[in-house]
């Protein structure tokens, strides 16, 4: 039952524990404030300083925009239902009012969400004290809770968004060669599966939870970041190639002609994403698989093979091609 915790990436379990231990610290400092601020609901401060806390301080940073944007934009439109609704209606009526409005509100603008934590603390309590003293205090819970996530994400076991998008990146560039050498390694060996499912998945783990952390990453060269995964993006549809000439009924580089120099190409391209994924140059290595490709083309063009084994061959020889030249780009991005 929980043996899919044994296949969680080190990085998963990092980034639980991390914010395990943020949210504890969080919530503990959340109460205290809110003890001492004396008018604000503990309840309120707790939830907003745990749930504001993302994987990178950038993402909490980020969090706390949302909640500043939300504590105005509800206590204004709050304000506005209530100041329409006719007394006698009740608290029933001013609460369906004031939802329909900031519910479809956030529908157009996702980040006003959480307005509806002081529009309800207004309808609820319009006629039980002043409705901007109601709003007013709502909105210190969300903004203070906010403001306490982002100094806890910041001092407590800090993780930021460009350095966690360059753990990841580097994951994925190991995780492309896993994908490289398994799509190579079947259309040399007869029965061997070039999409591993687990491979596959890490692979689009990998480039998600990058691109996540690009998202979350503030005052830096996100142009940077986007340009090398959409390279990466490229080298793997050329890994893509390789997979579809695989399945062909017959290994289509299985012979002597070919199978010396695909598996010398499998070596090469993957010991390049390797050194990229270790922070090492990897450009020394493009002249021998040059030198390789050369060879293999002409152990094609010499074969007298026929089609479709014929076709099989010439994609994978195009597909080796196609990951040269996106390997390259790769590089010349990475810098």
């Amino acid at each position: 039952m929980l043996g899919w915790l044994g296949g969680l990436h080190r990085d998963a379990w990092r980034d639980a524990a991390r914010l395990g231990v943020q949210a504890g610290v969080a919530g503990a400092v959340a109460y205290v404030v809110a003890r001492w601020l004396g008018f604000v609901d503990p309840f309120l401060v707790i939830m907003m300083a745990v749930t504001g806390i993302e994987r990178s301080v950038g993402g909490t940073l980020g969090q706390l925009a949302i909640r500043l944007q939300s504590a105005l934009a509800g206590s204004l439109l709050g304000l506005l239902c209530l100041a329409v609704v006719p007394g006698g209606w009740g608290t029933a009526a001013a609460l369906g009012l004031s939802l329909l409005v900031i519910m479809g509100a956030s529908a157009l603008r996702p980040s006003w969400a959480l307005g509806v934590v002081p529009v309800v603390g207004m309808a609820l309590g319009g006629d039980q004290g002043p409705l901007v003293e109601t709003a007013t205090t709502t909105s210190v819970g969300i903004v203070a809770g906010g403001a306490i996530g982002v100094v806890v994400a910041m001092l407590v076991w800090p993780d930021r968004a460009e350095a966690r998008f360059e753990r990841q990146f580097r994951r994925a560039l190991r995780a492309t060669a896993t994908r490289l050498s398994d799509a190579l390694e079947a259309t040399v060996e007869e029965g061997r599966e070039a999409r591993v499912a687990e491979h596959v998945s890490a692979w689009g783990e990998a480039v998600w939870l990058a691109q996540e952390a690009m998202a979350s990453a503030k005052f830096v060269d996100r142009e940077g970041m986007r340009r090398r995964i959409e390279a990466l993006r490229e080298l793997h549809d050329s890994v893509i190639i390789l997979d579809r000439a695989a399945g062909a009924e017959a290994a289509p580089a299985a012979g002597e002609g070919m199978r010396g120099e695909v598996e010398a190409l499998r070596r090469e391209t993957c010991e390049a994403l390797t050194r990229m994924a270790e922070g090492r140059r990897a450009e020394a290595g493009i002249g021998e698989i040059d030198s390789l490709l050369s060879r293999l083309k002409a152990a094609v063009d010499a074969g007298e093979a026929v089609a479709p084994e014929h076709d099989a061959q010439t994609a994978v020889a195009f597909g080796l091609r196609e990951v040269r030249r996106t390997l390259e780009a790769l590089i010349e991005v990475e810098g």
